[in-house]
């Protein structure tokens, strides 16, 4: 049974298949990424801690960066 981890000390590495960090704009615009779009993409340690990414966020919508919240959605 895995162990699902507070926001606060959630990690990327600690999110695995099915789960989801949901990034949500001031705008209300709102999407649900792969910890590997962050990994592979973004190019960030699987350490980064998710509570991290909110500041390099930008809105695809408004274009605002740094104004979204972040939480995981963990698969159940």
């Amino acid at each position: 049974m895995r162990v699902i981890k507070p926001l606060y000390a959630a990690r990327l590495e600690d999110l695995g298949l099915g789960d989801f960090v949901r990034v949500e704009c001031i705008c209300s615009h709102e999407e649900l990424l792969p910890a590997s779009g962050f990994i592979q993409g973004m190019k960030l340690l699987p350490s980064c801690q998710v509570l991290d990414l909110a500041p390099k966020m930008r809105c695809r919508e408004c274009d605002a960066k740094g104004k979204a919240t972040v939480s995981v959605e963990w698969k159940k």
